[in-house]
């Protein structure tokens, strides 16, 4: 019997868990009859077995935790490796997949034996990090070294055993990964399990009249959709100047806004005075997602340019392309382009 274990370290509790951990992991485990899975996760407090099962409710899949210490370097995730491998031996796993490389390298440090491996290549976290903390003050540079030289280790030297395999999320981080941390060619490749799947037009049109009628929005708006959070690299204020655009040379345009930052784009449309008629903005569960997607006739992604954003697979991008809907953006991101890389 197969049995997958799944090693996470930036929590059970991230937005994407839902998305990009349990549903891919689904997806396997309907291909393998009578497999089941194992997530062990690291966390900083205490996890109830009530909000374990609030996250995952499939009984092929068992969420363990374990202790989370502050990251001081690869001391903290050398103690995590150490309550790992106590944990290997009793799940015997015929495969494990690390979700990144602060995961890769504690699985490269907890396991010896010829279990294939697969680290998942989400981005780049010395990159994002000092990305995240501008301006940079000294103890930023130092953190990004730490994880660059993960990084590198996962990517190059640690990918170089035979039992271990880079999936990336696009063909640019791949190229990136090649490029910058000289990973073998032969040893990456572009994972495809964990794009949804496409939804049915029919079914999508189904969604779209009834999901219009009880959000009140008219049948025949031109609907614009946007799905994520209000963090600055994810250009909120240039995502409400473009609505506010198109509202005002066409009235008859709508804007779906799926967010957890209700109160941040009520304030950026009340800044282009926008009516309250022509938008609405709600949270909505990831299992809800794609009935509120079917509203839309376009969904908007813009990003700053940046190498974290280019080489990403953004995974509002994918729910967009599930349900049919182009994407306007603003060539930032290569998975949707075809200009050339920008500089770092």
């Amino acid at each position: 019997m197969h049995t997958l274990l799944f090693i996470l370290y930036d929590s059970i509790f991230n937005s994407v868990f839902a998305s990009q951990v349990v549903a891919p992991l689904q997806a396997r485990l309907d291909l393998m009859p009578g497999a089941t899975a194992t997530i062990i996760s690291f966390e900083h407090s205490y996890v109830s077995s009530e909000q374990l099962t609030q996250l995952c409710t499939d009984p092929r899949i068992r969420i363990l935790t374990l202790k989370k210490i502050p990251f001081i370097g690869t001391i903290s995730l050398r103690y995590a490796a150490w309550q790992l491998a106590s944990y290997i031996p009793t799940i015997d796993p015929s495969q494990i997949i690390a979700r990144g490389p602060l995961a890769g390298w504690i699985i490269s440090h907890a396991e010896s034996a010829s279990t294939p491996i697969i680290v998942q290549a989400r981005g780049l976290a010395a990159a994002e990090y000092l990305y995240t903390h501008r301006p940079t003050a000294w103890w930023h540079t130092f953190r990004a070294w730490q994880y660059e030289r993960i990084e590198r280790y996962v990517y190059g030297r640690f990918a170089l055993r035979s039992n271990v395999t880079i999936h990336t999320v696009s063909k640019a981080l791949r190229d990136y990964l090649i490029t910058e941390w000289h990973t073998p060619e032969k040893k990456v490749s572009v994972a495809h399990y964990d794009i949804p799947a496409s939804i049915a037009h029919e079914t999508v049109q189904t969604w779209r009249a009834q999901m219009r009628s009880q959000l009140n929005i008219a049948q025949d708006a031109y609907v614009y959709v946007y799905n994520g959070s209000a963090h600055a690299w994810q250009c909120p204020e240039e995502t409400i100047a473009f609505f506010a655009q198109k509202y005002r040379s066409n009235t008859n345009t709508f804007l779906l806004i799926l967010t957890h930052s209700t109160d941040r784009f009520a304030a950026l449309l009340r800044t282009q005075s926008i009516p309250e008629s022509a938008y609405h903005i709600t949270c909505v569960p990831h299992a809800e997602i794609y009935r509120y997607l079917a509203v839309a006739d376009a969904g908007l992604l813009f990003r700053e340019q940046h190498c974290i954003n280019w080489v990403s697979r953004p995974t509002k991008a994918l729910e967009y392309q599930s349900v049919g809907l182009p994407i306007i953006h603003n060539d930032t991101i290569e998975m949707l382009t075809t200009k050339k890389r920008p500089s770092h």
